[in-house]
């Protein structure tokens, strides 16, 4: 007794060679599809954890050397800026930062380099805004430069709202390059039915005249794409283990990579494509029996 995973079919699918190539097309496209979705979620994490991290945040910066001296700020004038800014409407909180958060901040660019004892670290203020508050900036710059000269004031908005604007614009283009593959995959599936519809036409009629249904018929052609997509979607979720898996060693350092949400994708992705395919293809079959003359 020979041992066989192909069904029985009343349609002799595996006689055309290139039905052969159906699978490995369709879980191509899942991948695709799989890859852009997660493209989404990488860009739209990294969105929203910039967003956390610098809105409502801006810097206020002396330099170390002022007036071609060494000396730092006083304490009494790190106490009239603090007030200054507390004083100042739209402005939740200030903190002065230590010279540990100033390493911490410039530590990734240094590549190994040791700083020296005498580096003259700036004195820099993290301040808070309150939520939705536009703060006008000029009358707090002349305020704090009669404490000392040469503040400067780096609002976080002005710099990071173009890299935002740009995520966002690569998030949309994930999405729509999604829907794209998802109707790249219903057209396959479509033009493929309709293949083999005309192809095993004479099955068809004798079909039709014992008196099988167009239900029936459907349900030949589902079963077959059923395995069809069952094995796309093998391949699928295969490649994209093995994907996020090498996206988890690269950025997991780097980018705080979680893999939980980029497997689910991984999985959920191919099995959905799975349930459009079957669905397509038995819409398909249903439309061409009942417009005989798309056969052909």
């Amino acid at each position: 007794m020979k041992l066989s995973f192909k069904q029985d079919f009343d349609f002799d699918f595996y006689s055309d060679k290139t039905n052969r190539f159906i699978a490995f097309i369709i879980g191509f496209l899942m991948y695709s599809v799989t890859i852009a979705i997660m493209s989404c979620f990488f860009t739209y994490n990294l969105t929203s954890d910039w967003n956390k991290s610098l809105k409502g945040h801006m810097t206020i910066e002396f330099q170390s050397s002022l007036d071609g001296t060494d000396e730092t700020l006083t304490e009494k004038q790190i106490s009239d800026i603090i007030e200054i800014a507390k004083a100042t409407d739209g402005i939740k909180s200030i903190r002065k930062l230590q010279e540990s958060d100033i390493l911490k901040i410039i530590e990734p660019w240094l590549s190994g380099t040791s700083i020296p004892d005498d580096f003259p670290f700036p004195t820099i203020f993290d301040v808070k805004s309150e939520k939705g508050a536009k703060i006008d900036l000029l009358p707090l710059r002349e305020k704090l430069s009669r404490v000392s000269p040469g503040v400067t004031i780096h609002d976080h908005t002005s710099w990071y709202a173009p890299v935002i604007r740009i995520s966002n614009g690569l998030f949309t283009f994930a999405i729509l390059l999604s829907i794209l593959i998802f109707a790249t995959v219903c057209t396959t599936v479509i033009f493929i039915t309709k293949k083999t519809l005309s192809v095993h036409e004479s099955i068809v009629k004798i079909l039709q005249l014992i008196g099988a249904s167009d239900s029936y018929i459907a349900s030949q052609l589902n079963k077959y794409y059923l395995s069809v997509g069952c094995k796309a979607s093998s391949i699928a979720i295969v490649v994209g283990i093995v994907t996020v898996l090498s996206m988890f060693y690269i950025f997991s350092e780097t980018l705080g990579f979680s893999t939980f949400v980029y497997m689910a994708v991984a999985i959920v992705v191919p099995i959905f494509t799975t349930g459009l395919v079957m669905i397509t293809a038995r819409k398909s079959v249903m439309f061409f029996l009942n417009n005989e003359e798309w056969i052909g």
